[in-house]
């Protein structure tokens, strides 16, 4: 085997003296080397590569899936009434995972942004001279922090908070258990309901407990303290393991893969059923089914296919994707999975759990109220994105079809969802042959530039691919308007800025770079995030933030810029199409949508109203109810609901900084280089896990998501900034 020196020179020789197709060729092969020298390459994943390359390519060149027979009128049924072009192009599995591209989209599942940077200000005047490749500087502006859940009281029954740090001496393995048996199951600071709420376990979630109630308030059950502290009450738990609930909810996000659960999108609105429906029930709750099932059974090759995807990614046990790391040789890719697989199921039929053997056997724990007697808890509009733990095969008459069971229980028939792996691309670890500055490649058609000397030219060389990791050498010019960055192995080729996303030091280090404690740093010009140990980088990837990308957040789709600290963290929780959650923390400043001068009106004729005290119609009422949870005012007044409305449910390893902002992954769009969000930091999901797991506190085992005080520790800083 050649050592890498010796095949980086080899290959600089091929790129010089090839013709394009092995001049483009070798240069794949030296950005590879640049990357991971010193490790031996195994055979990667089939369409996968693991250099920071297009990881996605898969997936572009996707046809457009057959009209399915049911979808204008089931929407129409629900109130939404899209025309069928808007329908195409509000397909979840989304065309943005195609080129990577632009394509305008009001909902926040399409790329809107151009992914063009800013102008380079004072910069351009700088002619041919060169300038020092450092990063911008950051110009904070401060949010308050809002950690949400309820202030302790102080006259609360005072427990020893020293108490709280003994507890995993006092909690041994050998103590009993309890088990959530709500979603959301709450922790709390103290046993009384007004405490504080330290997190909280989801539904199936078992944890080690004392043996013995505590005394408290609040609770129409038992207070347990749990491990490594807090309480829980019995209304939302169990200490009985042999429980149908908890036996029904045993499988538990796997938290060894980036996509914790099993994701689907819905293609067409769809009841969530509470029990194996019959093909009477079946026909009356779906419309024109047999004409959906024929179509379904037409198209079912083209309409569920899946791309290779994150959790087909070989890792290491740290949860890094390396160059040479191979798949175990047990793991299925995605590709050779069955649908029922692919929707969570343990079998390539899967097999009718216990609990629906004959009729259901748990309670409905969805928060969908409805009489024991119900068939199904509500429906699901089409483009929300859905999580699974299980799927199966049954058959009522002549009707043979799947069902995946979502988190909460319920069962959305199979014909009507799209499978979806997210995205593969990871960032890069930074030391040995990666050091800053480099550049990711971020789209599609990149090539790199000679500059003209004497000239304010410059002219396109060679192909670049998306997604490729490019050392660079420090420097930058400007030619014909354009800021260029030299590439550190030939001096004499250069890349264009705005088409890469540059990694490089700030300007600025917060004073805890200088403790040398972990921060996180977000450049939004750059889309970039960098993982940092004092001043030293640890590793770098794309990301997408806030579509808006500089503007300001009050008023538009930016993320903040300033100084925070994480506030909390959650495995997964769901969120809406404006990247809303009920696990935020507080609602975001200023407007989420985009009002025109009639709507902004009414928005300031309501807040006045409401602080002067002024008796509101019905129909205000529920205009300022929107208006505080972020909607247009006339969302279900005088504008249809659902209009643009959808939701993702279990958002993968989410991490709030400050109130309604996070870190979160995205399995909904491959397009991270590209500002795209509603003002949360979109990251692949492989990255999104490697930050989650970086940062501190520790979410404690099985607990589902916490709030960030004084019990676990500080959070982790991030600095967002231009």
């Amino acid at each position: 085997m050649h050592d890498a020196p010796s095949l980086q020179k080899r290959t600089a020789a091929g790129i010089r003296r090839g013709s394009h197709a092995r001049r483009a060729a070798a240069w794949i092969a030296l950005l590879a080397i640049a990357a991971c020298s010193e490790q031996e390459v195994a055979a990667p994943v089939p369409t996968l590569v693991f250099t920071g390359f297009d990881a996605g390519a898969e997936r572009s060149g996707r046809s457009v899936a057959p009209q399915d027979p049911g979808f204008a009128r089931e929407d129409a049924d629900e109130g939404q009434g899209d025309d069928p072009a808007e329908t195409e192009q509000a397909k979840p599995e989304r065309e943005a995972r195609n080129a990577g591209s632009s394509s305008g989209d009001s909902e926040g599942l399409g790329d809107t942004a151009d992914g063009k940077e800013p102008d380079d200000r004072e910069d351009e005047e700088l002619g041919d001279d060169e300038v020092i490749l450092r990063d911008e500087p950051s110009e904070p502006k401060a949010l308050s922090a809002d950690h949400g859940g309820l202030a302790d009281h102080s006259d609360l029954r005072a427990i020893p908070d020293g108490a709280h740090q003994q507890l995993d001496v006092l909690l041994s393995d050998g103590l009993p258990r309890l088990a959530a048996t709500a979603i959301a199951t709450t922790v709390y600071h103290k046993p009384h309901t007004i405490s504080r709420r330290l997190g909280y376990l989801r539904l199936g979630a078992v944890v080690r407990r004392e043996a013995n109630p505590t005394p408290g308030s609040g609770c129409k059950g038992k207070w347990y303290r749990i491990q490594p502290t807090g309480y829980v009450c019995t209304e939302q738990a169990t200490i009985d393991m042999s429980d149908p609930l908890v036996r029904a909810s045993q499988v538990r996000p796997n938290l060894l893969k980036p996509l914790p659960y099993s994701y689907g999108f819905v293609r067409a609105t769809a009841p969530q059923y509470l029990r194996v429906p019959t093909k009477a029930e079946q026909l009356k709750s779906e419309f024109k089914l047999e004409e959906h099932l024929q179509w379904y059974a037409d198209n079912r090759a083209e309409v569920q296919r899946v791309s290779l995807g994150a959790n087909d990614v070989p890792l290491a046990d740290d949860g890094y994707a390396r160059l040479g790391l191979r798949r175990p040789h047990e793991q299925r890719l995605s590709t050779q999975m069955s649908i029922t697989e692919l929707l969570g199921g343990s079998s390539p039929e899967g097999q009718i759990p216990f609990w629906l053997d004959g009729s259901r056997k748990i309670p409905n724990v969805s928060g969908f109220e409805v009489p024991e007697y119900a068939v199904f808890a509500d429906r699901v509009r089409r483009k929300t994105g859905l999580s699974f733990i299980d799927a199966f095969m049954t058959e009522s008459e002549d009707i043979r079809r799947r069902f995946a069971v979502t988190v909460d229980m319920r069962l959305i028939p199979a014909t009507k969802v799209k499978p979806d792996t997210g995205s593969p691309f990871h960032g890069v670890e930074i030391g040995g042959s990666v050091q800053l500055p480099f550049a990711f490649v971020n789209q599609r058609g990149v090539k790199t530039w000679k500059l003209l000397k004497g000239r304010d030219e410059a002219s396109e060389d060679v192909d670049v691919p998306r997604r490729a990791v490019v050392p660079l050498s420090g420097k930058a010019r400007f030619k014909a308007g354009k800021r260029f960055y030299q590439m550190a192995r030939d001096r004499k080729r250069w890349l264009r800025a705005d088409q890469v996303g540059m990694v490089a030091p700030p300007q600025q280090w917060p004073a805890e770079a200088d403790q040398g404690e972990r921060w996180i740093d977000v450049s939004l010009v750059q889309q970039t995030l960098v993982l940092y140990e004092g001043r030293n980088a640890k590793y770098a990837t794309l990301v997408s933030t806030g579509r808006d990308r500089l503007g300001d957040p009050e008023t538009s789709l930016a993320t903040p810029r300033g100084t925070f600290r994480l506030q909390s963290k959650h495995i997964a929780a769901a969120m809406d199409s404006e990247e809303n959650s009920s696990v935020s923390g507080g609602s975001r400043g200023g407007s989420r949508v985009h009002l025109g001068a009639e709507a902004k009106a009414t928005v300031a004729r309501l807040l006045a109203a409401e602080k002067a005290g002024t008796a509101l119609s019905d129909q205000d009422k529920r205009r300022l109810l929107n208006i505080k949870k972020g909607r247009h005012p006339e969302y279900g007044v005088t504008m249809r609901r659902g209009s643009g409305d959808f939701e993702l449910r279990d958002v993968p390893w989410i991490q709030y900084f400050a109130a309604g902002y996070a870190l979160h992954g995205a399995y909904w769009h491959d397009v991270f280089g590209i500002p795209r969000s509603h003002g949360c930091i979109n990251l692949a999901p492989i990255d999104a896990r490697i930050v989650f797991n970086w940062t501190s506190p520790a979410v404690p085992d099985g607990w589902h998501g916490m709030n960030v005080s004084d019990d676990f520790g500080q959070g982790t800083l991030v600095v967002i900034r231009e």
